[in-house]
């Protein structure tokens, strides 16, 4: 097997991650707050923005071979009392590519952009509650549940917890 590569995705990308995507959704739509309903009608453009290069946000992406296998975005937030703190969004990595440490790898990755950016405190995400294997993964990485949102998700008439999780980072 290829060693797996991450990198900072660019516009290049936009094909393999607008599939990557929508068959997150189709997979685990659960796992996110948006739906294939609303995301499968994108185009390559809007799916570019997403990976525009800015100095406060990024996605990550982990390759075997020349194939996306899973996708990371890391962020800060962007209103001014909460810019101290950077968010996680959009983590997956496909089925058949889990159990291998592509998530920590992605997650790493994430993690290391977050503290280039000044001022960035602490890193948050948020996990469905039933979802035990990528709470672990988070926990092993550091971070700690600080809250539960009850109800967050409702997906075919399911109602789904999330689990609220943060990461400390030494003041910059």
């Amino acid at each position: 097997m290829t060693a797996p590569l991450v990198r900072r995705l660019t516009a290049l990308d936009a094909p393999s991650l607008r599939r990557l995507r929508l068959d997150a959704l189709v997979e685990t739509p659960e796992s996110f707050g948006s739906s294939y309903e609303e995301e499968h009608t994108l185009t390559l453009d809007d799916i570019k923005g997403w990976v525009t290069p800015q100095d406060d946000s990024a996605m990550f992406g982990v390759f075997v071979g020349d194939d996306l296998v899973g996708i990371i975005g890391v962020g800060r937030q962007r209103k001014l009392k909460m810019r101290h703190k950077a968010h996680i969004w959009s983590v997956y990595v496909a089925p058949e590519h889990r159990g291998r440490g592509l998530g920590r790898l992605l997650l790493q990755a994430a993690i290391a952009h977050a503290r280039t950016m000044r001022g960035i405190r602490q890193v948050q995400l948020s996990v469905t509650s039933n979802n035990t294997s990528a709470a672990a993964l988070y926990a092993g990485l550091g971070f700690v549940e600080y809250g539960r949102e009850r109800e967050a998700l409702c997906v075919n008439d399911q109602l789904y917890d999330e689990t609220l999780m943060a990461l400390p980072l030494a003041e910059k």
